[in-house]
């Protein structure tokens, strides 16, 4: 299940999954500010904040609080959908499970875990 992807990895994946949906994209690749991800088709618009797999436990620990502060400070849009997004690894798989429930329904951001093989799964 441990898929040792970079961020980059991570946002080339879901890049090529919501282009064969139909969205329109805009990647931030590299050291470039702004959402990370932006998918748009028709009224709809996805915001996505992608981390990698960290080289240590504690390090994916912060990663995954980071991600969540980031991803807050993106929410200006009822209408829009906000996901993180990391590489499938069951320390993040965890994390997510252990955030409360309470916090997931209030701010209804989801999980996207990606695979190696650019598989993608989402969580509530």
């Amino acid at each position: 299940m441990d898929n040792f992807l970079s961020e980059e990895e991570v946002k080339h994946f879901i890049n090529d999954y919501y282009t064969m949906l139909g969205y329109h994209t805009t990647i931030a690749w590299g050291h470039s500010r702004g959402a990370d991800i932006i998918a748009q088709k028709d009224n709809e618009c996805i915001v996505i904040e992608v981390k990698g797999c960290g080289s240590r436990q504690a390090m994916r620990v912060n990663y995954f609080l980071a991600i969540l502060g980031e991803i807050l400070q993106r929410m200006d849009n009822s209408k829009n959908k906000y996901f993180i997004a990391l590489p499938k690894m069951q320390q993040y798989k965890n994390l997510w499970q252990r955030l409360p429930i309470l916090a997931k329904q209030r701010t209804t951001i989801k999980l996207i875990l990606v695979d190696k093989n650019g598989n993608l799964e989402f969580f509530d």
